[in-house]
């Protein structure tokens, strides 16, 4: 039996949070007219809120697949490119092709910019809902689709410990701990006192076993963070 895909459409999702993105805001941080800040720790930009785009393929069958794309800044751009190209250069093609469709999309940008930024997070949104269709119409699960199960469950990790203080993101992390967590990460952006040091002060409080992370959030050199890395492994990063 045939299938074609016959409509993508993208939806932007904006959800309020009562505190940003990896914590309180520091000074000199403030948020302005279209709910962007930039984090002094890495200058990078980041949404007030929680933000993304949903993309939706619906086939001639009315098979339909999710898709969702780290779409977290400026999302009315990554919607758009979903709506104004990619979707329609998809209509027609059969959604159980996922990775020729994915080539031929990609291929589209070739001369103008395609390994990165808003290009690239439209075409894996696109890509996601693509695979979800397919899946649904094959009837499998689609870890099956994508080269079978291997795992019953997978650990899970907290990543970032949104608090303003290296005493209170301490604290969080022993609760996480308390509730059977085995791994968290921390934030370089937010790591107020120095990576190192916060690194050291986790540890003393979480003990031997506990698995800890550093998001370097792009924040140093390729040296300095070289640097950087290997001091904190005397603290078992």
């Amino acid at each position: 039996m045939s299938d074609t895909i016959a409509s993508v459409e993208a939806f932007i999702v904006v959800i309020p949070r009562e505190v940003p993105y990896l914590g309180p805001l520091r000074k000199g941080e403030e948020i302005n007219s279209r709910g962007y800040f930039i984090r002094r720790g890495n200058r990078s930009v980041y949404p007030a809120t929680d933000t993304s785009v949903l993309v939706k393929v619906t086939t001639a069958s009315g098979c339909v697949g999710w898709g969702e794309s780290y779409a977290i800044v400026a999302p009315g751009a990554v919607a758009e490119i979903v709506t104004d190209l990619l979707g329609p250069l998809c209509i027609g093609r059969d959604p159980r092709d996922p990775v020729p469709l994915h080539e031929d999309l990609y291929d589209t940008m070739r001369v103008r910019g395609f390994v990165s930024g808003y290009f690239v997070d439209a075409l894996a949104g696109l890509d996601i809902a693509v695979w979800d269709a397919a899946a649904r119409l094959a009837g499998l699960p689609l870890c099956r689709m994508l080269g079978g199960q291997r795992h019953g469950k997978l650990a899970a990790y907290v990543s970032g410990l949104p608090k303003p203080t290296l005493a209170e993101r301490v604290e969080l992390a022993l609760e996480w701990q308390g509730k059977g967590f085995g791994a968290v990460k921390f934030a370089a952006a937010v790591a107020d006192e120095g990576e190192e040091t916060e690194m050291a002060a986790l540890r003393r409080a979480l003990g031997p076993t506990m698995r800890i992370a550093c998001d370097m959030h792009w924040k140093h050199t390729a040296l300095a963070a070289t640097r950087l890395i290997d001091r904190m492994h005397a603290h078992d990063l």
